[in-house]
């Protein structure tokens, strides 16, 4: 399960911080809310599992996904660490993800398919981006289990400015910390 996570995770990071290649250069941030939907590879299960949030990435690898409904959930990246924090679980766990990442590497790999749309496979993990006047709008992929997941961004905001300290994980004593 965690294989698969980190892939999702590191997928949807690399996707997050846009792929505009005019823009690679210049691209120091991004913001938005988002939608996550999950169609079950199951034909009569149709109706999409639906989660809403806000992410927040800074280049080259710090995000901060705050997923707000239907559960609470937090999950930040920074460098080679992603943790995964359950409030209501009172529990975080924390794992490392492979040392070879680089975001800007794999997003100058990035294949135009056409004017809005790039793939790019990250960890044989094939990834669809549609872009709207540069912008990422929407993320494609099927997860291990070939489910569809589909996650849409609105207001999204470039290069805006964001605290560094926003990816920090600062537990409190009450937490349980369970390393991966």
């Amino acid at each position: 399960m965690w294989k698969s996570l980190h892939k999702i995770m590191f997928g949807i990071l690399v996707f997050s911080v846009g792929i505009n290649a005019e823009s690679l250069k210049t691209l120091k941030s991004f913001s938005a809310d988002f939608t996550q939907m999950l169609y079950s590879s199951e034909k009569e299960h149709q109706k999409p599992i639906v989660y809403k949030g806000k992410i927040e990435a800074l280049a080259p690898s710090s995000a901060y996904w705050n997923y707000l409904s239907p559960i609470p959930k937090e999950i930040f990246i920074q460098d080679n660490t992603m943790i995964l924090y359950e409030p209501k679980l009172k529990q975080a766990i924390i794992t490392r993800l492979q040392e070879n990442m680089n975001l800007l590497s794999l997003l100058k790999n990035a294949t135009k398919i056409n004017q809005n749309h790039y793939e790019s496979v990250i960890l044989e993990q094939k990834y669809d981006l549609f872009l709207e006047n540069g912008i990422p709008k929407r993320i494609v992929f099927y997860d291990t289990l070939d489910n569809r997941v589909e996650i849409l961004f609105q207001n999204a905001v470039i290069n805006g400015t964001i605290n560094p300290n926003r990816f920090d994980f600062k537990p409190s004593a009450e937490i349980d910390i369970i390393y991966n």
